[in-house]
Order: structure tokens, then C-alpha cells, then sequence
């Protein structure tokens, strides 16, 4: 049984779009993006610092203009 507040296509992917992560820089903070339509979606972000997973522009799910 699958009982979660997270849709089950995002836990377990079918396509193989869905693996398409990109590394960016973003304000001097490494964040794993997927490109949706024509904007980034954050996946997660690749840091040390705790300040960054503070930040609510750098918060997984959140849309990046770049």
C-alpha cells in the first residue's frame, strides 16, 4: 500500500524525462533543477551551509527565474 501526501509520480517516475536533472548555480548555491514548460522547478539543493536550506527561494517544489 502507498499512502502519502506526495503525488506517486514524483516517489517513482515513469518516463524517462522525469530523471532529467540539471546542476545550476543559482546566486552562488548549487541546486539540483528539472525543467517544466519554459521555468526550473527546484529538486533539491547541494550545499553545506544551513543558511541555504533556509532560503524559501531554494525550497524544493519553488520556480526559478533565471
Amino acid at each position: 500500500m502507498y499512502y502519502s501526501i506526495i503525488p506517486y509520480e514524483e516517489l517513482f517516475p515513469t518516463t524517462e524525462d522525469d530523471f532529467k536533472y540539471e546542476e545550476v548555480t543559482y546566486e552562488g548555491n548549487t541546486v539540483q533543477v528539472y525543467k517544466k514548460d519554459d521555468k526550473y522547478i527546484v529538486k533539491r539543493v547541494i550545499s553545506t551551509d544551513l543558511k541555504v536550506y533556509l532560503n524559501k527561494e531554494l525550497s524544493p517544489g519553488s520556480e526559478l527565474k533565471m
